[in-house]
């Protein structure tokens, strides 16, 4: 298997000789033929994601896998066909242990239609163990004294950039690279307060959606919404989605185009100036767009008088 990252993917002219980057779905099905001779059932698994961060959506933007012998990533947008990707994430003999995979899963799910299955999540077990700060970073420094140089700087890296920054590359791979021994000193302490039983209960409830089956709407998860009057809650949704109409055209995120506060402010203090509409649209953003948001925004509330 070869042990080196294509120059597209970093930006540094020497290869990171550690980590083996899988680029079709020729070579994934050859990493896992090599899992399966060396009756390898368990991988560390994680993803970095675009999250209306950088551009406007969801987007998967990076897979990192580490088995105990190899350090792997696998750049999705080298792969049109989703089915290559498919066979990690939805092999179902094939344990991936992740921390708070929640979010990894919906994302996979809503917008590339891949189901993750066999699951060991870790975050249940750091739930039930009342860690005080329960950050996959603060485990890892309690549990192994492994502090990252480098959180801060990469927190809102953009990873939808290409080439990835190798730093970025290696700070991603330190979210798998100690997933195994953490594991181990997790269970441990389960065992001995003899909340084993429990963890793997609540870890089968996180695969099988028993905790998001009643699954909101963007613009009732805006920070705001449950404390706006009940009458003013149809005109944030009309608006919310206008706004994120607007951010798809322009491909931006959708608090660049009317930030979450000024939206929530206009709805919780019934606002329809015009003057307040237009101070809030980024004028960054094209000016015939910007005329177009601030009639649409003004007519919805406006309307409502």
């Amino acid at each position: 298997m070869k042990t080196n990252i294509s120059l597209w993917l970093i930006d540094e002219s020497e290869y990171i000789l550690s980590i083996i980057e899988l680029k079709n779905g020729q070579e994934i099905c050859g990493y896992l033929d090599e899992l399966h001779k060396r009756d390898q059932r368990v991988i560390a698994v994680d993803i970095e994601a675009e999250f209306n961060l950088h551009c406007y959506g969801e987007h998967l933007c990076l897979v990192q896998i580490f088995d105990q012998n190899n350090e792997i990533i696998i750049d999705p947008f080298r792969f049109k066909d989703r089915s290559d990707l498919k066979r990690i994430f939805e092999k179902r003999d094939l344990l991936k242990i992740m921390y708070d995979s929640s979010s990894d899963a919906a994302l996979l799910e809503n917008v590339y239609g891949i189901n993750l299955l066999s699951v060991l999540d870790l975050r249940p077990a750091v739930a039930l163990l009342n860690y005080p700060k329960q950050s996959l970073s603060n485990v890892l420094g309690e549990e192994l004294g492994i502090v990252s140089m480098n959180k801060k700087k990469f927190q809102k890296y953009n990873w939808m950039r290409r080439p990835i920054n190798k730093a970025a590359i290696e700070y991603a791979m330190d979210d798998v690279r100690y997933l195994f021994r953490l594991k181990e000193k997790l269970f441990d302490k389960l065992s001995d307060n003899g909340l084993m039983d429990t963890y793997l209960l609540h870890n089968l409830m996180i695969q099988d959606g028993t905790n998001n089956k009643n699954k909101k709407a963007k613009y009732e998860k805006a920070k705001g919404y449950n404390r706006l009057d009940k009458g003013m809650k149809p005109i944030f949704k009309e608006i919310f989605n206008l706004r994120d109409t607007f951010a798809k055209r322009i491909n931006k995120p959708p608090n660049f185009v009317f930030s979450n506060d000024n939206l929530f402010k206009m709805c919780r203090d019934n606002i329809h100036e015009r003057d307040f509409v237009e101070q809030g649209i980024n004028p960054k953003i094209e000016e015939d767009i910007r005329f177009e948001i601030l009639n649409r925004f003004t007519q919805i509330m406006q309307n409502r008088h």
